[in-house]
């Protein structure tokens, strides 16, 4: 139930959290909390409520790696939010299928239902997720000791990869990279294969930003090395925005680390 929770509590934060450390921190997480119940002369207001909950935000906190209480009490509350519902979805089921009856106390039982918890909330999330993708994000490249900011849309529809690294594709106006001549040399170039309407075929060119900021919901999310692909004509005819970001720099990075990119995540404003 605790990998459940803390893969969902992953996707809801955009957080780093290798699958090892999730795994490692909920078995940690489940051994403390048993241990609590073995051993004599607790109370028992600290081995119902005090004692899980300091166990559930310890290792919320390892897990994401978050340094900071705030974040730490409101991690803990998204997970007690999916616990609840959880509870709720397992009860449910039990009285509304007789073949389930009398045997909540199944290990196969509790993985299923909670298996079935987890893929409803998930599916939640992605339909939450999916009706901010057509939202206008601050963003700001930085790199060489220059910055700029701009505006981007989320677009679902952009699936562009660069084929060796497989790292995400984003696309700029190509005014923009002219403030940052020393990515634009022979040597950084890469070459994104694409499709669009009226060109089956095409090839866009790509240099690599050290730095991009996001700004999502208040916070500041960063990743370094972010390839961004050069678009010859105006991404947004009436200059709305100049920039197409791929959806998996908002809603999926924690799914990517050591694959595609590195997030680092912070509270402090993106200036």
């Amino acid at each position: 139930m605790n990998l459940y929770l803390y893969f969902l509590g992953a996707k809801t934060l955009k957080r780093t959290a290798t699958r090892l450390r999730i795994f490692v921190g909920s078995a940690a997480g489940a051994a403390l909390s048993i241990l609590l119940l073995l051993l004599p002369g607790v109370p028992v207001w600290f081995r119902r409520f005090a004692g899980p909950m300091a166990v559930s935000m310890a290792t919320t906190a390892v897990i994401y790696r978050l340094k900071n209480v705030e974040a730490v009490f409101r991690t803990t509350g998204y997970l007690l939010v999916y616990a609840f519902v959880f509870g709720g979805i397992m009860k449910f089921l039990l009285a509304e299928l007789p073949s389930l009856k009398g045997k909540q106390n199944s290990v196969w039982y509790i993985l299923g239902m909670g298996m079935i918890g987890y893929q409803a909330v998930a599916w939640w999330l992605e339909q939450a997720a999916g009706k901010k993708a057509a939202e206008i994000c601050r963003v700001r490249l930085s790199g060489y000791d220059r910055e700029v900011e701009l505006d981007a849309l989320v677009d679902t529809g952009n699936s562009l990869r660069e084929p060796v690294s497989g790292k995400p594709v984003s696309v700029v106006d190509e005014e923009v990279l002219e403030r940052f001549p020393e990515l634009k040399l022979p040597e950084k170039l890469k070459v994104i294969p694409y499709h669009s309407v009226g060109k089956a075929n095409g090839m866009l060119e790509g240099y690599e930003v050290p730095l991009l900021s996001v700004r999502v919901e208040g916070e500041c999310i960063q990743w370094q090395k972010v390839i961004v692909g050069i678009s010859k004509n105006r991404i947004s005819a009436g200059g709305r925005y100049q920039m197409i970001l791929h959806p998996d720099l908002c809603s999926e990075a924690s799914r990517m680390k050591g694959t595609a990119f590195d997030v680092q995540k912070t509270r402090r404003e993106c200036r």
